[in-house]
């Protein structure tokens, strides 16, 4: 009996089915073992992620003396001299201590490194006392009891081809961008300011240190001054720029002090500076990075 259908259909017939029907006809006979895209293969070591390397600790702090250089003016003051803080202090040196650091790294612009030497001596020496700046507080109290030779300095500003950028920024405009998550991020920063009255320095840094703060923290770089148009759009996100461009000159310097995996860099900064630089540092080949609240107890 002749075909009901034209020539056309019958190839397209003939191109539908060869397809199932010829990968019925080749197929394996299933075994158990997974198939391709259920089978699992880690990604090999090629990187050496047993070797030996330098260890880094990161140490993000509130300043305990403000210089009133960030945009949030702190409203309440943690006075470190007095007796008790002291204890605190001394308390945290000692939990530092542990972790053996042999470079101490603290954020003072590196330009700067021969007048820290100079404090650091003049300290050692007993020529001058130790001023609130947690640089000093807990930089050049450990560095001593561990018996350093000197602190180093590791701060940088970002590339000079940002600053005229920054002129071009209409503050008026900055105030009326994102006003209800800049005032929640405010509201943020004055609970925290608020929070280290009542908290112990070893606990209040270990508020400051944890995963969930060092990403809410983060979060302030996405809005506000980064929405500033200027004339192509993307202002802001170049200004932005400029604070990635100064942490990652920061970890530049850290590699500089960690040339060889006998090296444990304890680095003492801002808090601000850990979501780039924990994110930079943990991907690098180079470096074991340690939670510092690990030191820090309960």
């Amino acid at each position: 009996m002749p075909s009901l259908l034209p020539a056309s259909w019958k190839r397209f017939l003939v191109v539908l089915l060869a397809g199932p029907l010829s990968a019925c006809a080749t197929a394996p006979t299933p075994t158990g073992s997974p198939t391709p895209t259920e089978a699992r293969e880690d990604a090999p070591d090629l990187l050496g992620a047993k070797e030996p390397k330098a260890r880094l600790m990161m140490l993000g702090t509130f300043h305990f003396k403000d210089s009133g250089l960030d945009r949030y003016k702190p409203q309440h003051g943690v006075d470190v001299l007095s007796p008790e803080r002291q204890r605190e202090v001394e308390a945290l040196v000692e939990a530092l201590a542990r972790f053996q650091p042999t470079r101490i790294a603290v954020e003072q612009k590196s330009h700067k490194q021969a007048a820290l030497d100079t404090a650091y001596q003049d300290h050692v020496a007993g020529r001058a006392e130790l001023t609130a700046n947690e640089l000093q507080q807990v930089g050049f109290r450990l560095a001593k009891k561990l018996g350093h030779a000197k602190v180093y300095a590791v701060d940088a500003d970002p590339n000079r081809l940002f600053f005229p950028l920054f002129e071009q920024v209409d503050e008026k405009q900055l105030e009326t961008l994102d006003a209800r998550w800049q005032e929640r991020f405010k509201q943020l920063y004055a609970h925290d300011d608020a929070l280290k009255t009542r908290q112990s320095l070893a606990g209040h840094l270990r508020y400051l240190n944890s995963p969930e703060r060092i990403r809410q923290g983060h979060g302030s770089y996405s809005i506000g001054l980064f929405k500033v148009e200027g004339e192509d759009g993307y202002l802001g996100a170049d200004l932005r720029a400029a604070w990635y461009d100064r942490n990652l000159r920061i970890f530049r310097n850290l590699q500089r002090l960690a040339a060889s995996p006998e090296e444990r860099v304890l680095l003492i900064i801002g808090a601000g500076h850990l979501p780039i630089l924990q994110f930079v540092a943990g991907t690098s080949p180079e470096f074991e990075v340690v939670d510092v609240r690990d030191y820090l107890g309960e």
